[in-house]
């Protein structure tokens, strides 16, 4: 049960559904009929649950009869469990020489089948909890010092949202990661002032970041990357609005809906350099290489790639390659559009 709570949101399941799971554990025939104490479950021991709902209703701290109904059809659709339905519908032992030899019932089966998965998976996520904590820690640290240098107003928006980030619940590795990279950023881009005997500038949100726990040749590739980032071409052409048929409005509207990459970047972009720039920023951020974003810009658009990408930051957990998903959705329109994107024609 304690490996269930901990995975619970991966299953997709909410705390109700746990409470399920657990009132169906208990009706397992564990008890030494001599001791009263729980036995381990071997081989011989009856998976089926054959209790009445009002049973595992209560049990379950009083849900209603309909509630047990669809959070037992839940509870089968993530294959935790098997319904074995009698003729009539109904749950009852089968009997012989004064033996419960069977029964129709729930079959808890599926879900000991998967609990070594689910033993593991509970660890990592632990592990995921624990660094995150501690990741939360550091980035308070940093939060206080940046808020003691003289900072821009887009730096103290920032630090002001980042406030908000680290107290939800649903804040991910990834998220605190890309904080302590730009938090560092701000404190380092004044220190070098400073040791150069130069008066510090005052901080923006501007400067350049990497990614934590990155491998040591993609960060020697990064130092050496000039400061074009690679896309010279793009910082030949005048600055141009990165939508042509939209309003400033508009685009502020957009860039609000990207609940998760806004608060990186709260600022709208206005330019197309200024969005291309801040693809390529969070596409570090999120383990995705630069070959692929180039492809998804020039596939699905800015906006687009905007999007996935913050579609991947808040959906962290679930999505364990960034990059490939990215290439997958790239992949996929291309089977859509031919030519300059018009609709291909199946017939």
């Amino acid at each position: 049960m304690a490996a269930v709570n901990t995975v619970s949101k991966d299953l997709g399941l909410r705390a109700a559904s746990v409470m399920v799971i657990d009132a169906l554990l208990s009706c397992l025939p564990c008890k030494d009929s001599k001791s009263g104490l729980d036995r381990p479950i071997s081989p011989l021991t009856l998976l089926t649950v054959y209790a009445s709902n009002n049973t595992l209703c209560f049990r379950a701290k009083g849900i209603t009869e309909r509630q047990l109904r669809r959070h037992l059809e839940r509870l089968e659709e993530v294959g935790l469990i098997q319904r074995k339905d009698s003729a009539n519908g109904k749950r009852f032992p089968i009997h012989r020489g004064g033996k419960v030899i069977g029964a129709f019932g729930i079959d808890l089966s599926p879900l000991l089948a998967r609990a070594e998965e689910l033993f593991a998976l509970a660890q990592k996520r632990r592990q995921e909890a624990d660094e995150l904590r501690g990741l939360r820690s550091y980035i308070q640290k940093l939060r206080m010092e940046c808020l003691r240098l003289p900072v821009g107003e887009d730096v103290s928006t920032f630090l002001e949202g980042t406030r908000n980030i680290m107290r939800r619940a649903s804040t991910t590795l990834v998220q605190a990661r890309a904080i302590i990279d730009k938090l560092t950023d701000v404190l380092m881009g004044v220190d070098q002032a400073n040791t150069e005997g130069t008066q510090a500038p005052v901080a923006t949100i501007e400067s350049k970041t990497t990614t934590i726990n990155q491998p040591q040749q993609n960060l020697d590739d990064t130092a050496r990357m000039t400061a074009t980032d690679g896309r010279n071409v793009r910082h030949k052409e005048p600055q141009k609005s990165y939508t042509k048929k939209t309003t400033p409005d508009s685009n502020t509207e957009f860039w609000n809906s990207l609940t998760v990459l806004s608060e990186f970047y709260p600022s709208t972009p206005r330019t197309e350099r200024a969005m291309v720039q801040i693809i390529f920023e969070f596409g570090k951020m999120l383990r995705i290489a630069q070959v692929t974003l180039t492809k998804a810009i020039s596939t699905i658009g800015y906006a687009k790639t905007l999007m996935v990408q913050n579609q991947i930051a808040g959906s962290a957990e679930q999505i364990s390659n960034p990059d490939a998903y990215l290439a997958r959705i790239i992949s996929a329109t291309k089977h859509t559009l031919v030519g300059h994107g018009q609709l291909s024609n199946p017939a």
